[in-house]
This record gives C-alpha cells, sequence and structure tokens, in this order.
C-alpha cells in the first residue's frame, strides 16, 4: 500500500474516531439536557411547594391571630345591634308608653289609608252658630242675649251681626236674716262648680287656680289652696259609682288597663300612709271602662290583689279587653288581647331585629281587623265560616313559621329572644288573639282603656305628682263621674252643679 492510501486511512480512522468522540460528547449534552429539564422541573415543583406552605403557613398564622379579633368584632357587632334596638325602642315599635319617648322625633306609624285628606263623609262638621233655642237658655240662665241698634229703629227691618262673648264677673248675694242668727260668709254654688272644674278637667294645679281666681276677680276673692283641695273632696264625696259599676257588670265588655303616677303619700302593706323623704312613690291608676261609662280606682301596687280589692272583675262574666297583662288573664270569661300593642310589637321585632317573619304576622293581623271593619260596615256581625277557619289555619302556619325559623337560629343570635317570646305568645294565646274574628263584639284594639287614662299623664306633666293619697281618691272619683256623663253627652258643668248642690237649676 503507498504512503498516500496510508495516510487516508489513518485519516479516516482518526475521523471515525472524532465522530465517535462527537456523538459520545452529543449524547452526554442529550442526557445533560434532559437532567437540566428535570433538575428545572423539580425546582419549579419545589418553588410550588415552598410557596403553596408559605402561604398555607401564612394563612394558618393570620387566621390564628386574627381568630380572637373576628369572634371579639362579632360579638360587638351583635352588642352594637342590640343596644341599637334597644335606644330604637319607642311607643311607635314596642309596649312602651309614649311618656318615655323623651325628645325622640316618632314617626307617624299609621298605615295609609285610601280616604281623602280632611273630613270624612258622614262626619259632622263645627261652626260658629247662634243656639235656636237662645230664648229658652236665656230664661234658664244659661246665656243671656243683649241688642244693640246701629242705623235701625226699633221695629224697622234689621239684618243681624252677632258676637259671641262671656262676661264673668264676682257677684255678692246678701241674705239678709233675723237678727241673732249667725253670720256667715262663703263661696257659692258656680264658684265650687268652676274650681272643680278647673281643677279636675282643666289639670291646673292648685297653685295657679288659686291665682287665676285671684287675676279674675281683681284681688277680690283669693282662694287658699286648702279651699280648693276641700271643694274636690266635698264634690268627689258625693260621688256614688255604684250604677256606674253595675253598667259595666251588665255590658259584654270590659276594657281595663293601669298608668303609673308620682305621689308623695301612698299605703303601705299594712294600709298605714308613708311619705317619701326625698323623691315620690309610684302608685297606679286603672281604669274599667266601656263606650259607655269609666270607673277609675288608685291601688299603691299594680298586683292581681289590688284588683281583687278593686271587687269589679271579680263580678264579671264576659269579655275583658287588655293589653297582655297576665293578672288579669284571671278574671272574666273571655279575654281580647289587644292587637294593637301587638302589630306595635311585631313592628319592632321586624325593623330592630331585621326578622321578616315579624313582617309578615303584623301584616296578616291587620288585613283581618280590615276585613271585620269592612264587615261591620256592611251590617254583618260575625265572620263567614269559611274565612274564619282560613284565618285560623293561617295564624297555625304563621307561627309553625316561626318556630321553624327560630330553630335554625343559634340560641347567641341576635333577635333570637325576641322571636322565641312572641311565636310562646303567639302559640299559648291564640285564643285570646283570634277572638276579635270570633265574636265580632270583642274590640281589636284596647285604645278605649288607654284614652280613658291619658289624662293621668297630661295632669303629671302639667301640674306634677301627687301630694295627698286622698287626693288621687278624689281626683278617681270625680273623673270617673265626668268622664261618664261626657260620654254620654252630658255637659260637664251642670253634671257637676247638680252632683254639688243637687235641685239647684242650672247657670244658678
Amino acid at each position: 500500500m503507498d504512503r498516500s492510501n496510508k495516510d487516508f486511512f489513518r485519516q479516516s480512522e482518526e475521523n471515525i474516531l472524532e465522530n465517535e468522540k462527537l456523538r459520545r460528547e452529543n449524547r452526554l449534552l442529550l442526557d445533560y439536557k434532559v437532567e437540566a429539564l428535570e433538575l428545572r422541573t423539580k425546582i419549579k415543583d419545589l418553588e410550588n411547594s415552598i410557596n403553596e406552605r408559605i402561604i398555607k403557613a401564612v394563612d394558618e398564622a393570620v387566621t390564628k391571630a386574627t381568630a380572637p379579633l373576628l369572634a371579639k368584632i362579632s360579638e360587638q357587632q351583635k352588642e352594637i345591634l342590640r343596644l341599637k334596638a334597644q335606644i330604637n325602642k319607642s311607643s311607635a315599635n314596642s309596649s312602651k308608653p309614649s311618656s318615655t319617648d323623651g325628645f325622640k322625633k316618632i314617626p307617624n306609624n299609621r298605615e295609609l289609608s285610601n280616604n281623602k285628606h280632611g273630613g270624612q263623609i258622614g262626619h259632622m262638621g263645627t261652626r260658629l252658630n247662634i243656639p235656636q233655642n237662645l230664648d229658652e237658655l236665656e230664661m234658664t240662665g244659661k246665656a243671656e242675649h243683649n241688642v244693640i241698634y246701629e242705623g235701625v229703629s226699633e221695629g224697622e227691618p234689621y239684618v243681624s251681626d252677632w258676637e259671641i262673648d262671656l262676661k264673668i264677673i264676682p257677684v255678692y248675694t246678701e241674705y239678709r236674716r233675723a237678727i241673732g242668727t249667725p253670720q256667715k260668709i262663703s263661696y257659692g254654688n258656680n264658684f265650687n262648680v268652676l274650681a272643680v272644674y278647673l281643677s279636675v278637667v282643666g289639670l291646673i294645679a292648685v297653685k295657679r287656680l288659686s291665682d287665676f281666681f285671684r287675676e279674675l276677680t281683681y284681688g277680690m276673692a283669693t282662694v287658699s289652696k286648702a279651699t280648693l283641695a276641700k271643694f274636690t273632696h266635698e264634690a268627689a264625696d258625693k260621688v256614688n259609682l255604684s250604677p256606674q259599676i253595675q253598667d259595666l257588670l251588665n255590658g259584654e265588655v270590659i276594657h281595663v288597663d293601669e298608668t303609673p303616677i308620682k305621689t308623695t303619700v301612698r299605703p303601705n302593706n299594712r294600709e298605714e300612709l308613708e311619705t317619701s323623704n326625698h323623691s315620690t312613690f309610684n302608685a297606679y291608676i286603672r281604669t274599667y271602662s266601656n263606650d259607655r261609662t269609666t270607673v277609675l280606682t288608685a291601688n299603691p301596687r299594680k298586683t292581681e290583689e289590688s284588683v281583687i280589692k278593686d271587687n269589679i272583675l271579680t263580678q264579671f262574666h264576659g269579655i275583658v279587653s287588655q293589653d297582655h297583662e297576665a293578672k288579669f288573664y284571671n278574671f272574666g270569661d273571655q279575654h281580647a288581647t289587644c292587637g294593637t300593642h301587638l302589630i306595635r310589637e311585631l313592628k319592632g321585632i321586624a325593623d330592630l331585629n331585621l326578622l321578616e317573619w315579624a313582617n309578615e304576622a303584623r301584616v296578616f293581623f291587620m288585613e283581618m281587623n280590615q276585613y271585620k271593619n269592612e264587615d261591620i260596615a256592611k251590617g254583618l256581625n260575625a265572620c263567614d265560616p269559611v274565612l274564619l277557619s282560613q284565618f285560623e289555619h293561617q295564624y297555625d302556619e304563621l307561627v309553625d313559621k316561626g318556630v321553624n325559623l327560630l330553630a335554625e337560629m343559634n340560641r347567641k343570635s341576635f333577635g333570637y329572644e325576641e322571636l322565641m317570646r312572641m311565636t310562646n305568645r303567639l302559640a299559648k294565646h291564640k285564643d285570646n288573639y283570634m277572638l276579635f274574628m270570633r265574636v265580632y263584639t270583642a274590640p281589636f284594639t284596647n285604645n278605649q282603656a288607654e284614652r280613658d287614662l291619658r289624662h293621668c299623664k297630661t295632669k303629671q306633666k302639667i301640674s306634677g305628682c301627687f301630694r295627698s293619697w286622698q287626693g288621687i281618691l278624689d281626683y278617681c272619683n270625680l273623673r270617673s263621674f265626668l268622664d261618664t256623663a261626657k260620654k254620654r253627652g252630658e255637659n260637664l258643668m251642670d253634671s257637676l252643679r247638680s252632683l254639688i248642690s243637687p235641685g239647684v237649676p242650672a247657670g244658678q
């Protein structure tokens, strides 16, 4: 083999070896690339795993650190809601009396009707008129008729302008008797009647009333506070409430309610009068009433024993209309628990405790009452039996719905206690809350009793507290007499006049 061939073969072998070396290096590079890719994948996985662990660890740490704070915030939110509900309670959404509203601006919670504004059809309007029986009133001393001619002579045709005025002047009447009889001076019947009227009906305090008479008489009659109290006591002592009590007992419905009053003197448990040194006591005026009669009683405490002592409900066999006061359920045959109070409390639960169930129940009772009023306007005296059965069934469904909602709530959740009390009350007192639909003579509301007690709060605001227990008893007797007279369309001044001086003609 020549030299050139040897060189060629040697070169070829070297190339083969070089190629083999390059292939091995390529395989190594491929292996490195695969290994690098695997390493990058593992690094990525490790990064993701580390990030997940970090995030999880941070979340756990944050959760652990904030859990007490969130729990505290949740409790504070509940407490805020509870306090807001408590602060926002008023006479419009709870059973609290209006006297506790203070300076709160209470929205009108009456439901809108379809009636137009102003006087309704059938309402008797009033205007300034001359009475048809003016001559008769003049003859009986109840009025005075003066005629003044302006530009015309007596007997000529005329038109009349009228002016109505009052003339209040002291009248001194001298009774001349035989010498030797004892002399006396006293206040007349009209003076006495006016003093009692202004004190008991006008609710004027005795000090201001004494000032009033002094100003009215130009200082000629200065009546002492003791004399004014004597006028009231003597008039009250002549009141006989037996006929009024009998009228209540003969009726189908008695409205009953009570209100606290302030007094510096009241009987203790031994029936001995005790006097407050630095503050006032609470006593209670209770009303028993219907649309014709009012009887007020005074008691030092609002107990069942005081109701028994009044001895009115103990003799009554009929429907007792009341505001869900436990002790009153022990008297009478049936009970019409006030629906107006119920609606007010349901409104409070809906607005303050944010429970829509209460609003649904509220609408249900209002719809029933509206249906009853429409029936009465049509002259019907009983609910359609089929519809009444539907109302009864809907009542039960509402109670069940409330109970189910209660079961879903946590016992410590906001509104739980209020809902529990309301559902328990509706379940236990269904007969009392549905009586107004079952028996149309049973009233939906006990507002009659509240109206009959409203003057007690007015007196307390204007004239302050009572200063004697006898003063409270006298006030109750006279208001019972006068409120009954007003309900029966009688003139209060004439009623007082006949009470204080029986047989004396009106106006004398």
